[in-house]
């Protein structure tokens, strides 16, 4: 049998990143597990984007803080005195050791750094530096904790950890416009996992983009929202310029109402949804590493954190609205239960792939006409390559 003739009949060296012979083929597996791309991603995308970390309500009170792990970096997110929540680099100005350890507290008065009791209000001031009094050209308002710009929308925490760039409705605002009709803010989380996955973040974000594999791999979720239902209706790759959202819904089969095991529910649905939204679940990608899936009667949250080439930390979240959590039988497992079974199902294949990509034998494959939108996402990504310069300092 003659190979086709974009098949290709040797295998390609490991080089410079590309996108395949043509517009229709993948990147080569190169950019799936190489240790210094990774590097170079975290610099690009994840440290000069907005990131969503976290929900406002989880710091209801003065004191009340969390850190996040983004990349190498660790930061401190916490509810200052006036009740702003502020954002810092969760490291000391002395020795640049971690101050703070816990992933969350209470209460908080300051914070002081385990290593030598530098001591930090929480606007990130220094307030105690026991040794330095007699140090030349010290002064404490020139040593607090390095600022993060910190924003909320829909109830959500957003960081930027670039001092300066787009604001977070600059980079978002298009997204944020089409479900700013429904009250997210009000909603609470009801369930919540966490996964590790052997398989790099784009290998999974590709995979959120697309329903070319639902009907083998999740026969229970294209059962409920057949594969070829509904539209995308947003891009990366947007001609009116840079877009950082991508996008669009699907839509319930027959009398289906929700996405759970049996594809029916009780609970009310969110305030907003019209008849039309009633019939579809509308699914995003919000550059670099959420996945926004709108339900119904629920909202469900993904974070893809890169912790190697070929290691990802999921979390996913669930979020109800508060007459359906104040039921005596509110119950999610229906929701969580059916989303834990497509959630291991996507791992396994995204595993799957990882592992194939490592092959010399893999120089990038093709695009079918049902994955638009990874191959948008695929062109994005490339595109950004190097498109930008180096990140820039901090400066305080």
């Amino acid at each position: 049998m003659v190979p086709p003739a974009d098949a290709g009949t040797s295998f390609r060296p490991v080089g410079a990143v590309t996108t395949g012979a043509s517009p229709n083929r993948t990147p080569d597996g190169h950019i799936y597990w190489d240790a210094d791309l990774l590097e170079s991603e975290l610099d690009q995308f994840f440290y000069r984007n907005w990131l969503c970390v976290g929900r406002a309500e989880e710091l209801a009170k003065t004191g009340d803080y969390q850190t996040r792990k983004v990349g190498r970096e660790s930061v401190l997110l916490v509810r200052d005195s006036s009740g702003g929540v502020r954002g810092f680099y969760n490291l000391c100005r002395h020795r640049g050791t971690r101050v703070v350890l816990e992933d969350s507290g209470q209460g908080a008065k300051s914070f002081i750094c385990p290593y030598h009791a530098w001591s930090y209000d929480l606007e990130g001031r220094l307030i105690g530096a026991p040794h330095m009094r007699g140090q030349t050209d010290f002064a404490r308002k020139d040593y607090g904790l390095h600022p993060i710009r910190v924003d909320t929308w829909g109830g959500f925490l957003w960081v930027n950890l670039e001092p300066r760039g787009p604001s977070l409705q600059e980079e978002l605002g298009p997204f944020f416009q089409r479900f700013d009709r429904f009250p997210l803010s009000t909603l609470r989380l009801g369930g919540r996992q966490v996964y590790e996955v052997d398989a790099n973040w784009k290998i999974i974000v590709e995979n959120f983009s697309e329903c070319y594999h639902c009907a083998p791999v999740h026969p229970s979720l294209n059962r409920l929202t057949p594969y070829l239902s509904g539209d995308n209706d947003a891009s990366f790759q947007q001609k009116t310029g840079r877009s950082l959202f991508s996008g669009g819904f699907m839509e319930f089969a027959q009398d289906f109402q929700s996405m759970t095991r049996s594809g029916y529910t009780t609970r009310p649905r969110i305030t907003g949804m019209t008849a039309e939204d009633k019939k579809r679940v509308y699914y995003y990608v919000l550059f670099p590493n959420t996945f926004f899936s709108l339900h119904p009667d629920y909202l469900m949250i993904h974070h893809g954190w890169p912790t190697s080439p070929s290691h990802t930390r999921v979390e996913n979240e669930f979020y109800f609205t508060p007459e359906a959590i104040a039921r005596p039988d509110f119950d999610p497992s229906d929701a969580i239960g059916l989303w834990d079974e497509i959630n291991r199902q996507d791992w396994t294949v995204c595993e799957l792939a990882q592992e194939g990509m490592r092959s010399r034998a893999w120089n990038g494959g093709r695009y079918s006409d049902q994955e638009e939108l990874v191959r948008d996402f695929d062109e994005f990504v490339v595109g950004e390559y190097g498109r930008r310069g180096p990140s820039s300092p901090h400066s305080q």
